[in-house]
């Protein structure tokens, strides 16, 4: 308690300006304690977040960007798988039984016979679905190549394969009378394509 005492009696007896001179300094120092103490550390974090900030807001516009050409590129997917529906709605669908189809060519005046149709086992293509078949016809030359044609036109898409083609002999005169009409023996592959969905 002396020690306070005494030490305001020291400072009752300096002059006015040192007071005030001492209280400025006491106070800077105070200031700059503080300022370091507290101001600094809030201004290093103040621009750190800044740069978070700008680096978000360069996010932020990057995935505004992405969002757009996301919604443009989805736009061109509907359109797009619009466009396969219609053209897979144009496409023969494989659903079509493709003997139908040979009997229904072959019945409608043609002139060619279908002896037989041999249906392969199906052959699994990374988009589609490939049947082969093996057909023996009796026709004459001409016949065939019109069947070939009207089976071209046919609402399914169709491969021919290897053909052989064999006159027709026969030994008796029975044999003859009945196949007079068909002067040629076919022997025809056909590869029928379906899509897989």
């Amino acid at each position: 308690m002396e020690f306070l005492i005494s030490l305001y009696e020291r400072w009752v007896e300096i002059p006015r300006w040192q007071k005030w001179l001492i209280i400025s300094a006491v106070g800077l120092v105070i200031f700059a304690l503080l300022y370091y103490i507290r101001i600094v550390p809030l201004q290093d974090t103040l621009e750190a977040e800044k740069r978070r900030m700008e680096s978000l807001s360069l996010v932020v516009n990057r995935l505004k960007t992405i969002e757009r050409r996301k919604l443009d590129l989805e736009k061109t997917i509907r359109r797009l798988e619009g466009r396969i529906k219609q053209l897979e709605a144009e496409l023969p669908s494989g659903k079509e039984e493709v003997s139908r189809i040979i009997k229904s060519i072959s019945d409608a005046d043609s002139g060619v016979q279908v002896v037989s149709i041999l249906r392969g086992a199906p052959v699994e293509k990374k988009y589609y679905v490939e049947i082969p078949y093996t057909l023996k016809l009796k026709a004459t030359y001409p016949e065939f190549l019109s069947w070939c044609e009207k089976l071209a036109k046919a609402n399914r898409i169709l491969n021919f394969g290897d053909v052989s083609l064999k006159a027709i002999g026969s030994e008796s005169k029975k044999e003859k009378e009945s196949s007079d009409r068909y002067t040629t023996l076919i022997d025809l592959q056909i590869k029928a394509f379906s899509l897989k969905r």
